[in-house]
């Protein structure tokens, strides 16, 4: 094993983790033409076009200053990124290709954004007290200016542990996303933006690789329910993880949320009069549908095995839905 470390390229010891076709494109874009490439396609792609760009206005376009050097970059993205189109004569870009430029574009937005204790118009649910919204290291945190929050202990935040003081909720946003939204905006669009992407998970999809996901439930035994639990460190008894296997993305879901995944419970709510529907632009939609998640009842029916049943309670009426250990439904009653 020594000798093989020895005469391996860091990228070829990374392929034998992540695969050869992965670090194939990876060192394919190890170059500032073919990302300026890559990128010009893109400026001339219309999403309901059915025209190619021909290799002269590409050419021009990136502003290279040898014919021939330029086609052999060009033919380096075919196959992986770049489409060429014989009978139109010309390139645009496949469908990897987009979702690079456009992951490319989301994950550095128009400017260097960042949030810092920004206040808006909603009180904390524990204390009450007024709560603001921090944007850091590409997530969205809303957090109480008073209390600790849910979960101020928890370790595995990484560099995102220092501003986790106090933090009620918080959910992964493009810098894209943060540009030309007030505080209140930003807070709804990230709950919308965190809402899709626990559906997605839950659904068995992940929404970063199309990878399959698991799910299960993890709960505290020895809970304390006074505040945070010094045994978890979490103020939630019971929450789902779901992780995908292939890209490894994660999401932890609290139960009750889950619950809102189910047609029975958007129908039962729909009978009466209220709508789970939220919108990015419309803050109140969204605090609307928080104040009805954290409404909802839950209960530990058995350890073993291993079911919640969350409960929705309207005008005297019941709908409840019970999860296994996989974070999966196995019964609705009403």
């Amino acid at each position: 094993m020594d000798d093989i470390a020895s005469t391996e390229s860091p990228l070829e010891a990374a392929a034998r983790t992540v695969g050869i076709d992965t670090t194939d494109a990876l060192e394919l874009l190890a170059d500032e033409t073919r990302l300026a490439i890559l990128l010009a396609l893109w400026e001339e792609h219309e999403p309901h076009a059915d025209d190619a760009v021909p290799f002269s206005r590409l050419f021009d376009r990136v502003d290279y200053d040898n014919r021939g050097n330029f086609s052999y970059h060009l033919e380096k993205l075919e196959g992986q990124f770049v489409t060429q189109h014989t009978e139109r004569g010309g390139y645009e870009l496949r469908t990897s290709g987009l979702k690079l430029v456009r992951s490319l574009i989301a994950g550095t937005g128009l400017d260097d954004v960042s949030v810092n204790g920004a206040g808006i118009d909603e009180l904390c649910p524990i204390c009450e007290a007024p709560t603001t919204i921090n944007y850091q290291d590409g997530v969205v945190l809303w957090t109480c200016t008073e209390c600790e929050g849910v979960a101020p202990d928890v370790s595995e935040w990484g560099t995102l542990k220092d501003h986790m003081d106090g933090v009620l909720g918080f959910a992964q946003f493009e810098p894209a996303g943060v540009a030309d939204r007030t505080p209140a905006e930003l807070r709804a669009a990230s709950a919308v933006a965190e809402h899709q992407r626990a559906r997605s998970m839950f659904d068995g999809l992940c929404p970063t690789c199309s990878g399959r996901v698991d799910g299960r439930l993890e709960y505290c035994r020895d809970h304390d329910s006074n505040g945070v639990c010094d045994t978890c460190g979490w103020m939630l008894r019971l929450f789902a993880q779901f992780q995908c296997r292939t890209c490894e993305e994660y999401v932890d879901i609290d139960t009750k949320q889950l619950a809102l995944f189910h047609p029975a419970v958007v129908a039962f709510y729909e009978n009466h009069g209220i709508s789970t529907r939220f919108h990015a632009d419309d803050p109140e939609s969204a605090r609307r549908l928080f104040d009805l998640m954290t409404g909802h009842e839950e209960e530990l029916v058995s350890e073993d095995p291993l079911r919640v049943a969350v409960r929705v309670t309207v005008d005297g009426e019941e709908v409840s839905v019970t999860f296994d250990d996989t974070a999966s439904i196995v019964d609705v009653s009403r």
